[in-house]
């Protein structure tokens, strides 16, 4: 099967998988984190639209991914016309890139987007209390938040004016590859997720 050598480690491709999924999930759990802030692409009108957003969850069993977002910007009503979407992390300390696509299902009234509203802080709440979706043409270079929550937090019960535009997209996996970049010789190496979120797995030619 092969394996590969990496900080002192040796990772076959089962552990590979596991150690990238680790990977994500502590992503997920710190901001100071390299895979804290990913870059997500959907496909539009225009051909492809790219962005960072923060990963917010990540379920290892269910191969899912997660991230917040206003479902009046333009990505939520995107996904709702194609709802394939990729993932790239890059550790550049680590000279790590995992990729990853997969299909995406939003949440907005629904006990999945209350369970992560409930446990937002103010902080992430009041960006979605902003009167004008994200987008919306302006005179001038605004934050778009309500002028009193620009130098303040909002109370516990200000900050129930953004619940309506709050959403979550979670990204079903079906495809991952994992790029090492290395002076002695990159590795790769690709998995794919069946129905039964099983795993197939190969190395790759970098």
């Amino acid at each position: 099967m092969g394996t590969v050598l990496i900080d002192g480690m040796e990772y076959d491709l089962p552990a590979l998988e596991k150690d990238c999924w680790a990977r994500l999930l502590n992503g997920s759990l710190g901001y100071k984190n390299p895979f804290h802030n990913p870059a997500v692409a959907n496909g539009n009108a225009q051909g492809v639209n790219i962005r960072t957003v923060v990963l917010r969850k990540v379920d290892i069993e269910k191969k899912e991914l997660a991230f917040h977002t206003d479902i009046r910007s333009g990505k939520w009503e995107e996904l709702k016309v194609n709802n394939a979407n990729s993932w790239i992390f890059y550790d550049p300390a680590g000279k790590m890139q995992i990729r990853l696509s997969g299909t995406a299902t939003l949440h907005h009234d629904d006990a999945f987007a209350n369970k992560a509203w409930h446990k937002s802080t103010m902080s992430s709440r009041k960006i979605y209390s902003g009167q004008h979706g994200p987008s919306s043409l302006s005179a001038l270079p605004v934050s778009g938040l309500p002028e009193e929550f620009e130098t303040a937090h909002p109370s516990l019960e200000q900050s129930e004016v953004g619940r309506k535009n709050f959403g979550i997209v979670i990204t079903e996996i079906n495809w991952m590859e994992w790029l090492w970049l290395n002076s002695a010789g990159h590795r790769r190496a690709s998995f794919r997720y069946n129905k039964d979120r099983t795993c197939t797995a190969n190395w790759l030619v970098p």
